[in-house]
């Protein structure tokens, strides 16, 4: 079964994608809200396009082009930029930096560990892959009968999230583990669709401000809820609280696919090339030396709010622009398995 592309999804991955780069300006009442939906919206969109007709040879070709050959070629990328940048500027330690980027790409952490042994972070695309583990995971799922999936999923859950208190295992596996109940929950809600589309206009309008409230609670009430480490912060209530978080989201950008075309398609943009945002973003984040930026900024007057805005719109910026770059790239989308940008 051949995916159907669905424009307020895309916009939904679009806004999440913009949300990665703010929630990594470490601004703590940022970061409250967009670490509510961020990353889960990725893997629900992607379990409720998740096909598992395919076989396993073709499944698992498909999952490690579109997944991990863009992890690695922006490893390499990294490295490359990094070790040459330190040779320019005559800076010491080039082979140390060489080496700590090899053991980051290798190890696939999205964070820095010390404990109970020094793990460097290779960064945001810790996601990708996550995201092929959760894939992968939820394949065999789906291979078994369907009264057990449900405890099948949480023991998994479990195992990640109860394993990454002894230590962090390379690739980020249990992170793909964790993902695996979100991805599970966006295949049950396809499956689902059709009742939900049956029941009445007030119904829905209820459920949506249901929804909202929950969002803001959690928002309101945020403790920790982060992915990259198998953090859920309260348990099952912030479950609860990132799924309504999500909905709210799509529904925000159903509305926005309805009434706001030019900014839609922007979006929907973003979102349907978000692998290719999220590298370039990686990218701009290891190697562009942001607190100098500000710094520079700040001797010419510019107040601080002012700075991040500027830092906002210029990271936002780049990324739109490698993007759509290596999205009119044929030889860059048929390498990671992405259809070619069309320009209309």
């Amino acid at each position: 079964m051949e995916k159907v592309r669905k424009s307020n999804l895309d916009i939904a991955r679009g806004i999440a994608i913009i949300c990665i780069i703010l929630g990594h300006l470490g601004i703590d009442s940022v970061n409250r809200v967009v670490f509510t939906f961020h990353v889960p919206v990725f893997y629900l969109i992607a379990g409720y396009f998740f096909n598992s007709n395919a076989g396993v040879p073709e499944f698992l070709k498909k999952k490690a082009r579109s997944l991990l050959v863009p992890y690695y070629l922006t490893c390499l990328a990294i490295i490359g930029t990094s070790v040459f940048r330190n040779l320019i500027l005559h800076k010491g330690g080039t082979v140390k930096k060489l080496l700590d980027l090899l053991y980051a790409a290798l190890y696939g952490a999205g964070d820095k560990y010390v404990e109970p042994f020094y793990i460097p972070s290779i960064g945001a695309i810790w996601f990708l892959w996550a995201m092929f583990w959760a894939e992968c995971l939820l394949y065999l799922v789906l291979k078994v009968n369907s009264k057990w999936r449900v405890l099948i999923v949480a023991a998994i859950f479990a195992a990640g999230y109860y394993s990454r208190m002894l230590f962090w295992f390379p690739l980020s596996i249990q992170a793909g583990c964790c993902a695996l109940l979100f991805l599970y929950i966006g295949y049950l809600v396809r499956k689902t669709e059709a009742s939900y589309n049956k029941l009445g206009k007030e119904i829905k309008i209820a459920l949506a401000i249901g929804a909202a409230v929950v969002w803001f609670l959690f928002i309101r009430n945020f403790v920790s809820f982060w992915l990259v480490h198998c953090d859920i912060g309260r348990g099952v209530i912030d479950i609860f609280g990132s799924l309504c978080a999500c909905w709210c989201v799509v529904l925000i950008s159903t509305l926005i696919d309805l009434r706001a075309k030019l900014l839609s398609g922007y979006l929907a943009f973003l979102g349907k090339y978000s692998l290719f945002i999220l590298c370039a973003h990686i990218f701009e984040i290891r190697l562009f030396r942001w607190k100098q930026f500000r710094e520079f900024l700040g001797g010419f007057g510019v107040n601080e709010f002012w700075q991040i805005i500027i830092v906002i719109i210029i990271k936002i910026i780049w990324s739109s622009s490698v993007a759509y770059q290596l999205a009119n790239n044929e030889h860059i989308c048929k390498l990671v398995g992405i259809k070619k940008h069309e320009q209309k």
